[in-house]
């Protein structure tokens, strides 16, 4: 970064939750690192068996990666340093799997891309940063936009509530994004934006309240969760789309077969967190030969019937 690639870099891992937890592996300062390279700021390394210390300019890094939900919890243990509220998190519905019917047109965003590589960065040696001021118009937005994410804030608590507090700068950092990369997709010679506009930030803002902090909400909450908890949840899932009239063991566990509740043991731990709420009735017996052919009854309420 202080010489081959002083615009920054692109981190790419198939398990974020590996990376975060070995941070610390090798140097107690690892995760500060990674705390320091969100900001993009200057950043110095000087080590003993090197006269000469590496200074980046900029250290600007940006991380991508996927994560199971069971390693994420163990993560999400941890101290709150503000580390994971960086991160914007995605943990969408699943889709019906599809085919596409039409190839992508990779050569157009290769060049809309390119346009961006192609930046005049304004230096005659190292990459300097373009400043982009907002518009008057996006810049009350921002403030009105701060201003609700700061009160959310003081209703928050745990890993959303610092994720709320840096909910500004990542809107901030979205605006920029989508500002250039509306640029990208217009093609022609028209000069590259030089103020962020009322609509990218007011799109940027959407991005940010309407999916990005649900987003954060559902990953804090159901990562946090035991598994007894997550098993539930897909038990009552299952309840509330199929509507049966008990919750047999042992057809759960032969023909259904949900994730998390293969074996007679988790799915009876799950059902009892359901008796607990009321769902499920316990069963008649668990003894013997009965604990295979345990049925739960459903509340009948959850129907709208009568209790």
């Amino acid at each position: 970064m202080a010489t081959a690639a002083p615009k920054g870099v692109v981190v790419v891992r198939d398990e974020l939750a590996g990376w975060i937890a070995g941070m610390n592996a090798y140097n107690d300062a690892g995760r500060a690192f990674w705390l320091e390279a969100y900001g993009g700021r200057p950043y110095r390394v000087e080590r003993q068996k090197h006269p000469e210390p590496i200074s980046v300019p900029r250290l600007a890094v940006a991380v991508y990666g996927t994560a199971q939900p069971d390693r994420l919890a163990v993560i999400m243990r941890d101290v709150d340093d503000g580390l994971l509220a960086r991160i914007l998190w995605l943990w969408p519905d699943p889709i019906g799997f599809r085919l596409g019917r039409e190839t992508p047109d990779s050569a157009w965003a290769i060049a809309a891309l390119d346009r961006l590589r192609e930046l005049d960065l304004h230096a005659e040696s190292l990459p300097a940063p373009i400043m982009v001021p907002f518009t008057p118009e996006a810049r009350d937005l921002l403030e009105e936009f701060a201003c609700e994410m700061q009160a959310r804030k003081e209703i928050a608590g745990g890993l959303l509530r610092t994720a709320y507090g840096k909910a500004r700068g990542q809107a901030l950092r979205l605006a920029l994004n989508l500002e250039f990369l509306w640029w990208c997709a217009e093609g022609g010679m028209a000069a590259p934006p030089m103020t962020i506009s009322l609509g990218a930030f007011a799109a940027a803002a959407l991005l940010i309240s309407d999916y990005f902090i649900p987003m954060a909400e559902r990953v804090y909450g159901d990562a946090a969760a035991t598994k007894q908890d997550r098993n539930a949840a897909t038990l009552a899932r299952w309840i509330h789309d199929t509507r049966p009239r008990e919750v047999h063991v042992r057809h759960l566990q032969r023909e259904v077969r949900l994730p998390g509740l293969k074996v007679a043991d988790d799915i009876h731990a799950a059902a009892r967190v359901l008796v607990e709420a009321d769902w499920l009735r316990p069963p008649a017996g668990l003894h013997g030969a009965e604990h295979l052919r345990a049925a739960y009854p459903v509340n009948p309420r959850l129907y709208g019937g009568e209790r």
